[in-house]
């Protein structure tokens, strides 16, 4: 998107720019990447006989911003709240916002809000899902630790590592995956090789770095975090990313690297 767009400063913006009445009566359309934008232009133009086809081009991108950015049920309130939206529109909306906030999980915990946000990175945002590794050492993100165990995570990063990947499992390609709701996209998850933990002996290095991210299927994932002899994944994991963990400044023995996950 463009970065002078004045029409993405807010969400009222944004949704004037997309038509409050729009982005209700195709929420769900919006919502699902699986709909190819040239396909949902001609539903909305046969929809909007007024609205030229060209337009769209505009409009969809804008809609698919706000889920990219979690604001969904925001501008479902605005539209609820304003004077301007005829009354149909507003119980469109209400009953949208009741639908989708009776099965919302409210995400307390940091690393089920950051893998929500890392699925809209991948989902929504408007560029290239395509990433080549930069081999530049970064130095250390300075004030890392933000609460007990927490670290500053790039969803930026994690997207770009999972697409790098393929949105497949890198301990085994064949492992079996899920789709991304509303995506044709696989479900990998990120993980840091070298733990975020570990920011005290790399205190000049950014461990947050797509060198240090690979995609993991859930089980493989969750076997490296709470699982017994994790040596099967986490070596062959270690042996593939080594020369590229040592092009950007980390370097470690799999002896070492083992410890951060006893």
């Amino acid at each position: 998107m463009e970065k002078h767009d004045s029409k993405y400063e807010s969400i009222e913006k944004t949704l004037s720019a997309i038509g409050k009445a729009t982005f209700v009566q195709f929420y769900y359309e919006f919502k699902d990447t699986t709909i190819f934008t040239e396909e949902l232009a001609q539903k909305i133009l046969l929809n909007k006989p007024r609205a030229k086809s060209s337009n769209q081009n505009f409009r969809i991108p804008r809609a698919r911003h706000i889920f990219e950015k979690g604001k969904e049920l925001e501008a479902l309130q605005i539209i609820m709240e304003s004077t301007n939206v005829d009354l149909a529109s507003k119980r469109l909306a209400k009953e949208i916002y009741d639908k989708e906030t009776s099965h919302k999980e409210i995400f307390e915990d940091d690393e089920e809000d950051f893998k929500d946000g890392v699925n809209r990175e991948i989902l929504y945002s408007s560029e290239s899902n395509s990433y080549e590794y930069d081999n530049t050492p970064k130095p250390s993100k300075k004030k890392t630790v933000i609460a007990s165990n927490t670290y500053v995570r790039s969803k930026k990063v994690a997207k770009n590592a999972l697409s790098k990947a393929g949105f497949v499992c890198e301990v085994c390609s064949s492992h079996p995956l899920f789709k991304r709701k509303n995506s044709n996209i696989n479900y990998t998850e990120p993980h840091h090789l070298v733990p975020l933990c570990a920011s005290n002996r790399f205190s000049e290095i950014d461990l947050d770095r797509e060198q240090n991210v690979v995609s993991l299927c859930s089980n493989c994932h969750n076997h490296l975090h709470y699982g017994a002899d994790i040596d099967d994944i986490l070596k062959p994991l270690y042996n593939m990313r080594k020369i590229l963990l040592e092009k950007i400044g980390i370097n470690i023995t799999y002896e070492e690297l083992k410890k951060y996950y006893e």
